[in-house]
């Protein structure tokens, strides 16, 4: 009997050092997955990614926020301004670029659940004031809830030359197709439950160079050719588009800049009154 009892006394001992370490896996593991939870502690039901035409008058004057207060929805605005769909460093050295800040590097940031790479630009130093908070909370996104991504891009690629296509290779990043195709293509894999939406890039003037964008070439280019290819790439994708281009601002003399922007590309109140009531009648007649 006393021999039996050491035996069941030595089966429990075994059990429970093998059962000991599993027990704490499974503790870190549930312990991991409530902080990040904790973390992902943001949970806007639309985010707005876009350069400076949406990054403009942040606060309750900017376009995600009027759009919010005309259609009910709670929007993060998510626009970094100077940023642009492709990556601009041809050498992919972005040590000290902001192409960290562009669409396509933004897509894996997404798809990784880690925005570390955004945050480097915060610290460089070199990054506009509210771009450090912004990063913070995108990195608290729960993007699995998100609903409802907008993307306005294309004015910044235009104005640095980018290549519309590389022939040889269309998912090159450095190129407006190829980024546009990787960032809906990842997209699309890494949220399927979520509504994309691309905005294209308003009509803009150059007032120092007195020309139009329909005048004005930065590189083999005019920001209408952007527009169509970005209408093109939304339709292989099967995504929506909003054309901010074509009939939004009235462009039949050239002063009429004033009337719609600050300088000829950023708009002004009466700018972003006008993008956010073109975007809402969107949303209402599409639901």
């Amino acid at each position: 009997m006393e021999k039996q009892g050491m035996t069941e006394k030595l089966e429990k001992s075994k059990a429970w050092s093998y059962g000991l370490p599993i027990l704490l896996f499974v503790l870190i593991v549930v312990g991991a997955c409530i902080c990040f939870r904790a973390k992902k502690s943001l949970h806007p039901e639309a985010v707005f990614f876009g350069d400076s035409i949406i990054a403009t008058a942040r606060g309750g004057d900017s376009v995600p926020d009027r759009l919010a207060d005309l259609v009910g929805i709670p929007f993060l605005n998510a626009a970094y301004g100077g940023t642009a769909m492709t990556k601009l460093d041809l050498a992919e050295n972005m040590d000290d670029r902001w192409d960290f800040l562009s669409m396509a590097a933004l897509t894996k940031s997404i798809a990784s659940n880690d925005f570390s790479p955004q945050q480097r630009v915060s610290d460089m130093g070199i990054a506009t004031e509210y771009f450090a908070e912004l990063t913070d909370e995108l990195d608290r996104v729960d993007f699995q809830r998100v609903r409802l991504m907008m993307l306005c891009f294309g004015m910044n690629d235009y104005q640095s030359g980018v290549p519309l296509k590389n022939s040889e290779s269309p998912m090159d990043v450095h190129s407006f197709e190829g980024a546009l195709r990787m960032t809906l293509t990842e997209l699309k894999k890494a949220l399927p439950d979520c509504r994309i939406l691309l905005v294209s890039p308003t009509y803009s003037w150059y007032v120092t160079d007195g020309q139009t964008c329909e005048e004005r070439r930065f590189g083999d280019a005019l920001l209408e050719d952007y527009v169509e290819l970005e209408r093109s790439i939304a339709a292989q994708c099967g995504v929506e588009m909003i054309d901010l281009y074509h009939g939004l601002y009235t462009h039949d003399v050239f002063e009429d800049w004033k009337t719609y922007t600050l300088d000829g590309v950023h708009p002004n109140e009466t700018g972003r009154k006008l993008i956010t009531e073109r975007i809402a009648a969107y949303l209402e007649e599409h639901p």
